[in-house]
Parts: structure tokens; C-alpha cells; sequence
């Protein structure tokens, strides 16, 4: 892919050298480093990456994705269990990726939806279960443990229900 000066390029999975989380437009798609894949892409759609500035820092439109969001691979595709959970920035009408795995710090974070009576929230997980805590600790989802239950087709956790 081009770099984001477009004098040079940069090789998708390989090392994020100069390019950040954030990432920037190269005409319709989204080039951005993330934690895990390295270099990744996003097709954004024709006039659907938005550049935030002269430097062409910029991402993806939001579309229909609010600000619970939605989890995905890294690139956007569905997968079993996502890594990465991407979030509208409203202010700006830009996608943000977080990759589960580091905003957890634990290799089995992943992005899910905790379904509870009054709603739902998508966010990252460190496991089955488990969510970042105090200090970054991870620990259960529910108070009462036993009740947690995880629905793998479905990719969402409750309590007790």
C-alpha cells in the first residue's frame, strides 16, 4: 500500500513504522496499524474514507456502527471470536479499532456483547467471562461467577439468564 505521504509504501502485516492506531485514507481504504496484525486494511466503500486533515489521517465512515460497535477482524470481517472491537468516533463520523487483546492485556481478550435485562454493551473481554477491571486486572463478569454464561454462535454473555 502507499504510505500515508504517498511517496513510498508499506507492506500490509509487517511492522507499523510511522503508521499509527489511528491510520490514515489511501483513496478508499483504511490503512492503520493495529496491535497484533501489524499493518491491516479496511475496504471503506467508494467515498466512504474520510480524511480528518491535510496530512491524510483519517478512517472509515461510521455507517450504520454506533457508539457500541461492533467486533470484527482486524481488516472488518467476521470471524468466531473477533479481536477487535470498532466504535464510532460521532465527533468526527470515523471508525476506531481497539484490538481486545491489548486493551485487556491478555492473550485470550476478544470483542463479545454482555446482554443484560436492560440492554446490551459490545466492548472488549479478557476471556469467557472475564473483563478488565481495576489495575487492569481481569476478573468475572458477574458477581455471582456461576451465573456467567457465554453463547458461542452468538457471541454474547449474560448473568443468570
Amino acid at each position: 500500500m502507499p504510505n500515508q505521504a504517498h511517496d513510498g509504501c508499506v507492506r500490509v502485516g509487517g511492522a507499523c513504522e510511522g503508521v499509527s492506531q489511528y491510520g490514515y485514507c489511501s483513496g478508499d481504504t483504511w490503512v492503520r496499524c493495529d496491535a497484533q496484525e501489524g499493518i491491516v486494511t479496511m475496504e471503506c466503500g467508494p467515498g466512504r474514507c474520510k480524511r480528518l486533515d491535510a496530512a491524510g489521517n483519517g478512517a472509515c465512515t461510521c455507517g450504520s456502527i454506533d457508539s457500541n460497535g461492533v467486533c470484527a477482524t482486524a481488516s472488518g470481517a467476521s470471524a468466531a471470536t473477533p479481536r477487535v472491537h470498532f466504535t464510532c468516533a460521532t465527533s468526527a463520523g470515523v471508525l476506531i479499532a481497539n484490538n481486545c487483546t491489548a486493551a485487556t492485556g491478555s492473550s485470550a481478550g476478544f470483542c463479545s456483547t454482555f446482554v443484560t435485562s436492560f440492554g446490551n454493551q459490545t466492548t472488549c473481554f479478557c476471556g469467557t467471562c472475564s473483563v478488565p477491571g481495576r489495575n487492569n486486572q481481569c476478573g468475572s463478569l458477574c458477581s455471582n461467577p456461576a451465573q456467567c454464561q457465554y453463547s458461542a454462535s452468538g457471541n454474547f454473555h449474560t448473568c443468570g439468564f
